[in-house]
C-alpha cells in the first residue's frame, strides 16, 4: 500500500471523492427531476381536472339561469299578446289588465314586480302601482329603445336600482303596440339580482370558491358566496377584460380575484340568448391541497432515496480508494503526460486556426475595394480570365463594359476627396443594384469600374448597359 501521507495519493483520493461525490450529485439531480416532473404532472392533472369542473359548472349555471330568463321572457310574450287581445276587444280594461299581471307575478316567484308603462314612461299597471305617484321609467334604455324599434323583439337592461323598490334589479322588457302598430308602452319585469343567489349557490365551490354573473359590459350582477355590495360594478381583473376580448363566447384563464384579493381557476361562458357571462372560479388554495399532501408524500421519500444514494457512495468511495492506493502515481504521472499532450494539441490547433482565418481574411480583403464594397481589380482580373477560359470550352460570349465617371476629377476639385469617396460609394451601389444577378460588377481603378455580362451579346449588353447608366443618371448627390 501507498503511505496515505504521500501527496499523490491525497490527490488521487480527493479526485475519487470528488467522482463519486459527481456520480451522487447525477444521481440526485435525476431523482430530483423525476420528482419534479411528477410533482408538475400531478399539478397539471390537479388543473386539468379543475378546469373540466369550472366549465360544467359554467354550463349548468348557464342552463339553470337561461332557463329563468326564457320563463320570465315566455310570459312577457304572453302578456304583449294578452295586450294586443284586449285592444282587439275594444279597448283595455284596467281592472282585467291588472289581474293578468298579478296572475303572471304569481306564477313567477323570483321576479319583484311585474307591470306595464305607458307610452309617456309612466307605470300604470301592476302590482304596487301607486295612481297618485306614477313613476316616469322614460329615460330608462330599455324604454327608449322598446320606443325607438318598431320590432317586438326582448329589451334587457341592468343592473340599475328600480324605483318603487329600491333594489338592484335586471329588468326584461317588449314593446306594447297600439292597434294602429304605434308605440304604446312597454311590459316588463324586473328581476331582482339577489335571486341569483339561490342559483350560484348550487354550485359545489369548495371553501374559497366564487360564481359570479356580470353583464356583458361586465358590471357585476351577483356575486355567490358575497356580492361585498359591489352590484354593478366594472372593477375585473386585467385577464378577464382580455381573455373576453379574445374569446367573447367563453374560455378559461387563472387570476386574482379584484374584489377579495384570492387566485382562481376561472370558467367563464356567455349565456347563449343573453347579454350575460356565467363565471366559476375554483381557488387555487383549494384545488390544490390534494396536490400539496400529494407532494409532502413523494419528497418524502425522495429525501430517504437520495440519503441512500449518498451512503452508497461514501461507501464505494472507500472501497475503490483502497484498492486505487498502489497504482496511483503511476496512474497520476500518465495523467499529467496526458493533460500536458492535450495542452499543448489544444494550443497548436488554436494557432492553426488564427492562422486559417488570418489568410482567409487576407485572401478576402486582397480581392475587395475597401472604399465601394465591390470586387477589385484582382478579383476582376481573375473573374474576366474565368469567362475568357469558358468561352473557349464552350463557345458562349460574354460582354466586357468599361464605365468612367464623367468630371470626377473636378469634383474632387471643388468639393473635395470625401465627397469624392462618397460619389464612387454611390455610383458603385447604382451599379451593382441595376444589373443582373449573373453578372459581375468591380471598380477597376479610380473613378473607373468594369462589368463583365456572362452569356451577353448584342442588344441585350446594351440594354444592361443603359439600365447602368439611367441608374446613375438618377442619382441625387445634395452636397454636390
Amino acid at each position: 500500500m501507498v503511505p496515505a501521507s504521500n501527496p499523490d495519493v491525497e490527490v488521487s483520493d480527493r479526485r475519487l471523492l470528488i467522482r463519486y461525490g459527481l456520480i451522487a450529485a447525477i444521481l440526485s439531480l435525476l431523482v430530483l427531476s423525476l420528482v419534479a416532473m411528477a410533482l408538475w404532472q400531478e399539478r397539471q392533472r390537479y388543473r386539468e381536472r379543475t378546469s373540466v369542473a369550472t366549465q360544467n359548472i359554467a354550463r349548468l349555471l348557464d342552463q339553470q339561469t337561461s332557463a329563468v330568463f326564457d320563463k320570465i321572457d315566455f310570459a312577457l310574450q304572453s302578456s304583449q299578446f294578452f295586450y294586443a287581445s284586449m285592444l282587439e276587444d275594444g279597448g283595455l280594461d284596467p281592472d282585467r289588465l291588472n289581474r293578468h299581471l298579478a296572475r303572471q307575478e304569481e306564477l313567477l316567484p323570483e321576479v319583484l314586480s311585474f307591470r306595464i308603462a305607458d307610452r309617456q314612461g309612466m307605470v300604470r299597471y301592476g302590482h304596487g302601482v301607486d295612481a297618485t305617484a306614477l313613476i316616469d321609467l322614460s329615460d330608462r334604455q330599455y324604454f327608449i329603445q322598446a320606443r325607438d324599434q318598431s320590432g317586438s323583439g326582448l329589451f334587457i337592461q341592468g343592473p340599475l336600482l328600480a324605483r318603487i323598490s329600491k333594489q338592484w334589479a335586471i329588468v326584461l322588457a317588449r314593446r306594447l303596440n297600439s292597434a294602429d302598430g304605434s308605440f304604446a308602452g312597454v311590459v316588463y319585469v324586473n328581476l331582482p339580482c339577489r335571486y341569483f343567489e339561490k342559483v350560484l349557490s348550487l354550485a359545489s365551490l369548495g371553501p374559497s370558491g366564487a360564481a359570479t354573473i356580470r353583464s356583458a359590459d361586465l358590471a357585476l350582477i351577483h356575486r355567490f358566496p358575497d356580492t361585498k355590495n359591489a352590484v354593478g360594478s366594472r372593477n375585473v381583473s386585467r385577464q378577464l377584460s382580455d381573455v373576453i376580448a379574445a374569446k367573447p363566447e367563453g374560455g378559461e384563464y387563472i387570476a386574482v380575484t379584484k374584489l377579495d384579493g384570492i387566485e382562481r381557476s376561472n370558467a367563464y361562458r356567455r349565456l347563449g340568448n343573453y347579454p350575460f357571462y356565467v363565471i366559476v372560479g375554483l381557488a387555487t388554495s383549494d384545488y390544490l391541497d390534494g396536490w400539496r399532501q400529494y407532494a409532502a408524500s413523494v419528497q418524502g421519500i425522495a429525501f430517504v432515496t437520495l440519503l441512500i444514494i449518498w451512503l452508497a457512495m461514501f461507501w464505494l468511495y472507500r472501497a475503490q480508494r483502497d484498492l486505487n492506493h498502489d497504482i496511483l502515481q503511476r496512474i497520476q504521472i500518465g495523467k499529467e503526460l496526458e493533460e500536458a499532450n492535450a495542452t499543448l494539441e489544444q494550443k497548436v490547433e488554436a494557432r492553426t486556426a488564427e492562422l486559417s482565418r488570418a489568410n482567409q481574411e487576407l485572401e478576402r480583403l486582397a480581392r475587395r475595394d475597401a472604399l465601394t464594397r465591390l470586387s477589385n481589380r484582382l478579383a476582376a482580373d481573375e473573374h474576366l480570365h474565368e469567362e475568357f477560359l469558358r468561352m473557349k470550352r464552350t463557345g458562349s460570349t460574354y460582354v466586357l463594359l468599361l464605365i468612367d465617371i464623367d468630371h470626377f476629377k473636378a469634383v474632387n476639385d471643388l468639393h473635395g476627396h470625401e465627397q469624392g469617396d462618397v460619389v464612387l460609394r454611390q455610383v458603385a451601389r447604382a451599379l451593382n443594384d441595376s444589373c443582373r444577378v449573373t453578372d459581375f460588377v468591380a471598380r477597376f481603378g479610380g473613378e473607373e469600374f468594369l462589368a463583365i455580362l456572362p452569356n451577353t451579346a448584342g442588344e441585350a449588353a446594351w440594354r444592361v448597359a443603359e439600365k447602368m447608366r439611367e441608374a446613375v443618371s438618377r442619382l441625387v448627390l445634395p452636397e454636390i
